[in-house]
């Protein structure tokens, strides 16, 4: 009876481990695209090749990585992923689905129903980073990684990993989309993605790599319109999520021309929106820290600072003037009235005169200079220059 006992308890555990199943016998979604072209939904399914990162402790392999697609179409996305299913031969697993990819037909006509279509499927999570594109999905998909790392360590997998060094549109992910896509005041900044091929090279050989360019402009289901980085350098220098961005100021100085680098760090930016006798009046207070990189002169800290005042304001009005002129409101104005001011956002609705932003009203604080010391590079303050 004992010996019985003991093998109905071994069975018992062995027949719980049979349906586990093996980690290398499923198929790790780690990106999806979405595009819909003829009437079709495009749906790319980006996987993980476990083989190659997990050969070496580093994470990476000494060969570069394979890149696996699974592309198919469909009237629905969920007709398009079934027809992905015919052939991918093992289960498909999402658990590790971090990017998720729109082209700019979907943006413009299907987002409400593409996103709805992601958040009713119970095997997506919505944590994972949404972008936008004009290039083929499949093209930013084979897009590769410096030093054999597989996708996964790339910027759009990881985009606030980067934001120390090179800021940029702030991160945007499913969920924060979905949060926002029927909110009639908000102004969604998509960041949007391309390739390049002209950056990195291994040996002499191009690489192609996915860079940021930019952000589409949504207001709850329409699309504005597409602003370049260069169209946003202003409010990617100085929105709370920001961290570093570097400017250059140049001087000419007994015939010659002299640059000074300037890293602006760590903003901190706030609306204001006041109402009195004569309406509504709207402005920005930004605070932000400047450290002085590079200069090949001695440099005066007021005049520095006032420099670096007045391009901050210049490119944050430029950055407003650029969203406004679409139909954008990038500092959100319209959504603060919605929330805080409801009576007053109503009204303007109705006579569709909201109040626009004055470059005077960019008020604009440089913490105390600092300065790296470089060659020849030194700031004097006014104090002891006299």
């Amino acid at each position: 009876m004992r010996k019985f006992l003991y093998m109905i308890c071994i069975l018992t555990v062995l027949t719980g481990c049979v349906k586990i199943p093996e980690i290398q016998s499923q198929a790790y979604a780690v990106g999806i695209g979405i595009d819909y072209v003829n009437d079709e939904y495009h749906v790319v399914l980006q996987f993980l090749d476990f083989s190659n990162v997990a050969k070496t402790d580093q994470g990476k392999s000494d060969q570069p990585s394979s890149v696996w697609l699974g592309e198919g179409k469909g009237k629905t996305v969920e007709d398009a992923i079934i027809k992905i299913y015919h052939g991918i031969q093992i289960p498909v697993n999402y658990d590790q689905l971090t990017v998720f990819v729109f082209g700019k037909s979907v943006l413009e006509n299907r987002l409400s129903k593409t996103v709805e279509a992601l958040d009713t499927n119970f095997n997506i999570r919505l944590t994972g980073w949404v972008y936008g594109t004009e290039e083929p999905v499949e093209k930013i998909f084979t897009t590769k990684v410096p030093f054999n790392y597989a996708y996964t360590n790339a910027r759009v997998v990881q985009p606030e990993y980067m934001q120390q060094q090179d800021s940029s549109i702030p991160a945007l992910s499913l969920q924060g989309l979905v949060y926002q896509l029927h909110e009639p005041s908000k102004t969604i900044l998509v960041p949007s993605i391309s390739t390049n091929d002209a950056i990195i090279l291994k040996d002499q050989d191009k690489l192609p790599v996915t860079i940021f360019n930019g952000a589409y402009l949504m207001k709850g289901e329409k699309l504005k319109g597409h602003l370049t980085e260069k169209d946003l350098e202003g409010f990617i220098r100085v929105n709370n999520k920001s961290v570093r961005s570097p400017v250059i100021f140049s001087e000419k100085s007994a015939g010659e021309e002299a640059f000074v680098q300037i890293e602006l760090l760590n903003p901190k930016m706030k609306r204001k929106v006041k109402k009195d006798q004569n309406g509504i009046q709207i402005g920005l207070d930004i605070k932000i820290s400047a450290i002085v990189r590079e200069s090949s002169k001695e440099i005066l800290s007021p005049s520095i600072k006032r420099q670096i005042q007045e391009e901050i304001r210049k490119e944050v009005y430029a950055a407003y003037l650029k969203s406004q002129k679409i139909g954008g409101d990038i500092y959100q104005f319209e959504d603060y009235m919605y929330r805080f001011m409801h009576d007053d956002w109503k009204s303007l609705q109705t006579s569709r005169k909201f109040p626009t932003l004055n470059k005077k009203d960019i008020h604009v604080d440089i913490a105390p200079l600092k300065s790296i010391n470089k060659i020849n590079a030194g700031i004097d303050t006014l104090l002891n220059n006299k």
